[in-house]
């Protein structure tokens, strides 16, 4: 397993606010995308999340880069076209959800 994976399914979810399972989906399936931009976005979710799990950053520093991304996801998304644009806007949608939603909530 890896660092990202390990860290997201030892977050203690007593609400159940945060789909794992959705999350590690979304990333997983976002750095083999067609799109660099995606998988270059996901790529920095992942990296994120182990430096958070490995105390590189802390909660505070998570919090403020994921919803920067998610703002240039969501203008990158105006800029592609329809194929690479769906594909831009399942990343945006998924950071909002499962990210800024759900772990930025347990942090």
């Amino acid at each position: 397993m890896s660092k990202f994976t390990d860290y997201i399914d030892g977050l203690q979810d007593r609400a159940g606010t945060l789909a794992k399972e959705e999350l590690k989906t979304l990333i997983s399936a976002a750095k083999k995308d067609k799109s660099e931009f995606v998988r270059l976005q996901a790529a920095n979710v992942e990296r994120w999340t182990e430096q958070l799990a490995t105390g590189e950053i802390t909660p505070a520093g998570f919090k403020k880069l994921v919803p920067k991304m998610d703002v240039l996801s969501k203008l990158e998304t105006i800029k592609l076209e329809v194929a690479a644009k769906a594909s831009a806007q399942r990343l945006a949608d998924g950071i909002q959800k499962y990210v800024i939603e759900g772990v930025c909530k347990l942090l």
